[in-house]
């Protein structure tokens, strides 16, 4: 097996910690300096790393919990509004149970949403989520986390992970609906 060394971690997903970041405060600046963070606590503790789960498991683990104890201790229990953002893609799901999809909002009179206005309501309504349904929210549709590796992240179990990320895209239909038809 190869050695695992700092440098090989940094390397392979000081990206993705920034992006996680980003995404938990919305702030380029603040990203930035708690990846930096984030990775001194990866050096100081790598010998901790006992081999159980993939490194890039317990890494989001280390920098999930050490970004919501720095916005706990900020005072910032909501996240920021993310008014400003361009998202990649637009956020999208799976019909499920009859849900109403949110790649499609429902079609207004006047036409279509843009795409811009359709993600920006899409992360307003995400910021409005709490924090045990948002994290597994953005690690599965933005890191592209299996429900297996979120599991292991968060520290709870599998079937509280389902349940999370059903009652998160459920709560985002309600949230959606309203907002969509004030447009």
């Amino acid at each position: 097996m190869e050695s695992l060394t700092f440098e090989k971690i940094y390397a392979a997903y000081s990206d993705r910690i920034l992006n996680l970041a980003y995404r938990m405060t919305g702030s380029a600046e603040e990203a930035r300096d708690l990846t930096q963070d984030i990775f001194v606590r990866v050096y100081e503790n790598l010998d901790s790393f006992r081999g159980d789960s993939m490194v890039y498991t317990w890494l989001y683990r280390v920098a999930t919990n050490f970004i919501l104890n720095h916005l706990k201790k900020s005072g910032r229990r909501k996240w920021l509004a993310w008014m400003d953002l361009s998202v990649k893609d637009a956020f999208t799901m799976e019909k499920e149970d009859n849900e109403m999809s949110l790649a499609e909002p429902p079609e207004r009179p006047d036409g279509h949403l843009e795409k811009s206005q359709r993600e920006q309501l899409v992360w307003n309504a995400i910021c409005q989520l709490k924090p045990k349904y948002r994290i597994p929210l953005i690690l599965n549709r933005y890191e592209e986390m299996s429900y297996n590796e979120i599991a292991e992240v968060m520290d709870i179990s599998l079937s509280a992970v389902e349940s999370r990320l059903h009652r998160a895209k459920k709560s985002l239909v309600e949230i959606l609906t309203p907002m969509i038809h004030q447009l």
